[in-house]
């Protein structure tokens, strides 16, 4: 009986107990160079710390980025400090909707209490916002740089923030 009772006493804390978050960062890479490929600016590299110094307290446990290079360099400060090796989602040329379907299959595979960050393009960004189950949220404009959206797995709630200097764009 004292067995029952023990495991009634522990079910009920468990039910009070709140659910664990699980949240998906999206950010569009930070200022890029004007080279083929580009990687990032020093203002795009101060960018990418600062992205990495947010996260400190709640490290990804899943970073995804595209093939490029400026999506790759501005996860990579998040990476090294979470010590994840960032998972490069490739863009199969002139199909973006099979990239937005391929990241939110790796993103459904997120357990409770993990914490992923996903680097993208102005494009990318909000329709895999759209694809999670999120609200419309327009393309970012090409001088958009700091902005950070916070999707809620569980609550269904985004939240979206700056991060860094501010962009050259509202």
């Amino acid at each position: 009986m004292r067995g029952g009772a023990t495991l009634l006493a522990s079910l009920m804390l468990l039910m009070a107990l709140p659910a664990m978050a699980q949240e998906i960062i999206l950010v569009r890479h930070a200022e890029k160079s004007t080279e083929q490929d580009p990687g990032l600016t020093p203002a795009g590299q101060a960018r990418a710390q600062t992205l990495a110094d947010m996260l400190r307290a709640t490290p990804p446990t899943m970073i995804l980025t595209s093939h490029a290079r400026r999506t790759r360099d501005t996860a990579a400060p998040a990476a090294v400090q979470a010590g994840v090796t960032a998972e490069v989602v490739p863009i199969p040329p002139g199909d973006m909707p099979t990239h937005i379907r391929l990241t939110a299959d790796k993103l459904s595979g997120l357990r409770p209490g993990q914490v992923a960050l996903v680097v993208g393009h102005s494009n990318t960004v909000p329709a895999l916002i759209k694809a999670l189950g999120g609200p419309p949220v327009p393309d970012l404009p090409e001088c958009a740089f700091d902005r950070l959206y916070r999707w809620d797995v569980v609550e269904k709630r985004l939240r979206i923030e700056r991060y860094g200097a501010q962009s050259a764009c509202p």
